[in-house]
């Protein structure tokens, strides 16, 4: 089971534009591409960062150093920029008592402004607070239009993650295909893009609200669904699947490129060929 903090690295991330905003978690270490050939990254913390932390990050150009970076003590920014095309490190910013963790790398698409701020829904525990269903509906809608918006609004998918699995769940008479699975962070929701295959000469029925999906022991059940609950003979048909939270009122910080199973339940009885009309 991979959870997000562990595998942020791993998976691919659509360009977010130049200027984005990013929820404070303690327990994610965040990419954040830095600009190398022309300008600075400025990164923008709510308040004063009590301290930085990094191998390759250096005050001033030298021959072992990743990056330059230009930081008061008491100020809540500082700037960097890569020195070398192929720099990457891990910078520890302490703030508020707490470390988190930056994932810099030289980019020719960097972030030249990023924003960390406090996401006031979560709780003191950082448990989650329920996401009410239009905003499960908006991020459906935008994995519907991932395509389009990756190509001519990028900046709207800031904080989304996307990877395709193509892991295939086998059941007598049909097949289940993820195609696309996307991991919107700040809701802690995962939504599946599904293909249903029927090879039979049968309608097959299933229930739409019975969906899930399960990870190793773990089943997830689904907070949105879009499907029709049939699935005509011989035919492929799409479904949209969305998961939020653990279940249990916390998050689940899951990465979307695990070796996920779907669980399609049957809704008795079958129509037959005859009956489907």
């Amino acid at each position: 089971m991979k959870y997000f903090v562990l595998s942020i690295l791993m998976v691919a991330t659509a360009y977010a534009g130049p200027i984005t905003q990013k929820p404070l978690d303690e327990f994610i270490i965040y990419d954040v591409p830095v600009a190398q050939k022309t300008g600075t990254t400025t990164i923008m913390f709510p308040s004063e960062i009590s301290g930085l932390y990094a191998k390759s990050v250096s005050t001033q150009e030298q021959e072992n150093a990743g990056f330059l970076i230009t930081f008061t003590p008491g100020n809540f920014y500082f700037t960097i920029r890569a020195l070398k095309a192929d720099a990457e490190d891990h910078l520890t910013v302490i703030f508020n008592r707490k470390a988190y963790v930056l994932h810099l790398k030289a980019s020719d698409k960097p972030f030249y402004n990023v924003t960390f701020y406090q996401d006031e829904r979560q709780g003191k525990d950082g448990g989650r607070i329920a996401v009410v269903p239009e905003q499960l509906l908006g991020l459906m809608d935008k994995a519907k239009a991932y395509p389009l918006l990756a190509k001519d609004a990028p900046d709207a998918l800031a904080g989304v993650l996307h990877t395709v699995p193509g892991l295939t769940s086998y059941y007598e008479g049909f097949n289940v295909r993820i195609r696309d699975v996307w991991r919107f962070e700040q809701d802690d929701t995962l939504i599946f893009r599904l293909e249903l295959e029927n090879t039979t000469d049968r309608a097959v029925r299933y229930n739409p609200q019975d969906l899930a999906v399960r990870l190793e022991d773990r089943i997830y059940t689904q907070s949105l669904v879009d499907a029709s609950g049939v699935m005509p003979p011989k035919s492929v048909t799409p479904v949209f699947l969305a998961i939020t939270g653990n279940g249990q009122g916390g998050r689940n910080n899951l990465a979307p490129d695990n070796k996920w199973n779907v669980l399609v339940v049957r809704a008795e009885p079958q129509l037959s060929t005859n009956d489907y009309k």
